[in-house]
């Protein structure tokens, strides 16, 4: 790799799901290869409907509460193998903070897992890991 293409801070995407999990294994042993620093984000979405301000952070505050082991076991897993991995919390749109939140840190890469639909599911439904690798400004790397 040229200095151009140097990877040395990564953003995972992360939501807990089995596609995600892949994705941090994936991540932890490139992010050991390249001595790259690995923040790993998950994202509350605002709910559809609310009436008041109180409700909305209330929601929020359940989905960080929701969020908060998952992302501790990222954090015990990194550890077991030897890298040190940031995480955070956002609030909003999945792609929309994702894509923000990396170009805001000046990431080298984004990485995200797919729930590994194929065919003509693929092509109905809209997921988070298409919308990352259509606005991003940041290379995408999804792990399938």
């Amino acid at each position: 790799m040229n200095a151009k293409t140097d990877v040395k801070n990564i953003v995972l995407a992360y939501d807990g799901s089995k596609g995600s999990q892949q994705a941090l294994e994936w991540v932890v042993t490139l992010a050991r290869q390249l001595g790259a620093k690995v923040t790993v984000v998950t994202v509350v979405k605002p709910p559809e409907y609310s009436p008041t301000i109180d409700e909305v952070d209330e929601f929020y505050a359940d989905g960080e509460r929701h969020y908060q082991p998952l992302l501790t076991k990222v954090v015990e897993f990194g550890l077991e193998q030897g890298l040190t991995i940031k995480t955070e919390i956002l609030r909003g749109h999945p792609a929309e903070s994702i894509v923000k939140y990396a170009y805001d840190q000046k990431a080298d890469l984004i990485v995200t897992g797919t729930r590994g639909m194929g065919g003509f599911k693929s092509l109905i439904i809209g997921s988070v890991a298409q919308k990352v690798v259509t606005y991003s400004k940041v290379p995408v790397l999804v792990v399938k």
